[in-house]
């Protein structure tokens, strides 16, 4: 009992000064808006790009669009000028962001905008944006952004949670905590034998890219975080469709006369026992009747059988081959689409 006492008065004191000083330091009021704080600066390099280059087409995706589309090869095949966006480690919020901060304020605005998405990417607004993830994201953030807040942070956190953002100065400054104590790991002992910090990230660096490292780990990191794609959560287009930005980008599109074209690509990184089961299927058909009653372009290519195996580099990306066959497709369909 005593000890619990101890305890509970030396928290009470670690509480009170963090609550005094991280403000302090920080600037940071408190209470507090729940959420990530976004800085002043926001990127709008597509804008001189689109204005310079004016295509007709633009393309936005992630790794599997840089992957999975040869953009001068579908610009020769379609007869149409196309510029692509792709940004590995992109996702939905991401894609929100640069249509509506970069063009749809673009003097030029192109003509047809194709977003190349996995599955359930469209209804996961939480999907890429903590870590590293987030420092993307605000790159191309005004510094105000209450729907990214909400839907990428607020609307994912639990009440308990919530409570510590608005109140906890400690909560709030966890990940610079953790930060300088690996970096005082990380650096302390590489310093008493005179190997400065530089040294100390070449060396690591060093040692790391050359490794002998498990063939299976990346496989295995990518598979886990693929699978936030397919928890029930995210298979349930209804619940997932109004906290998502997939209505908001579709109304950018259609105030700024784009046209909108959703392409599904093919990955082989889910559970075929989950991409067979009906909460799945469910949620594809539902997609494709959303988008077909807001009158917006979708092409399925997730289940395409001209896909085979053979043309994978990996789980989830095409190699040169599979980047051709998929061009050749994707441009079959647009002759039929755009004039």
């Amino acid at each position: 009992m005593r000890f619990f006492l101890k305890f509970s008065l030396i928290l009470s004191i670690i509480l009170a000064a963090s609550s005094i000083m991280i403000p302090r330091s920080s600037g940071m009021e408190f209470p507090r808006e729940a959420g990530p704080s976004l800085d002043k600066q926001m990127r709008q390099n597509y804008i001189d790009i689109l204005v310079e280059q004016e295509p007709e087409i633009v393309l936005m995706g992630d790794s599997t669009l840089v992957n999975g589309v040869d953009a001068d090869l579908l610009a020769q095949l379609t007869d149409k000028s196309v510029y692509s966006i792709g940004i590995p480690g992109s996702a939905s919020a991401l894609w929100y962001l640069i249509l509506k901060n970069n063009i749809a304020e673009s003097p030029y605005k192109p003509k047809y905008l194709l977003i190349l998405f996995r599955d359930t990417m469209l209804t996961a607004p939480g999907y890429r944006v903590h870590g590293s993830y987030f420092d993307l994201v605000d790159e191309y953030a005004a510094r105000r952004e209450p729907e990214l807040i909400q839907y990428s942070f607020v609307n994912l956190m639990n009440p308990l949670e919530l409570v510590a953002e608005r109140y906890f100065p400690l909560y709030i400054a966890r990940a610079s905590i953790r930060g300088s104590i690996d970096s005082s790991i990380r650096y302390f002992a590489p310093q008493l034998a005179g190997c400065d910090r530089n040294c100390t990230d070449y060396a690591m660096g060093d040692i790391f890219s050359g490794a002998d490292l498990e063939p299976n780990a990346l496989v295995d990191a990518v598979a886990a975080a693929e699978s936030y794609l397919y928890t029930p959560d995210q298979l349930d287009f209804d619940s997932q469709l109004a906290r998502s930005y997939l209505p908001m980008m579709i109304e950018i599109a259609a105030e700024n006369n784009i046209q909108m074209i959703f392409v599904r690509i093919k990955v082989e990184s889910a559970d075929s026992r989950i991409t067979n089961s009906p909460k799945f299927k469910g949620y594809i058909n539902s997609l494709g009747d959303y988008l077909a009653n807001k009158k917006v372009q979708y092409l399925d290519h997730g289940s395409d059988p001209r896909l085979t195996h053979d043309l994978f580099r990996d789980s989830i990306h095409l190699n040169e081959q599979g980047q051709a066959v998929f061009t050749q497709l994707l441009s079959d369909e647009l002759k039929n689409m755009i004039k």
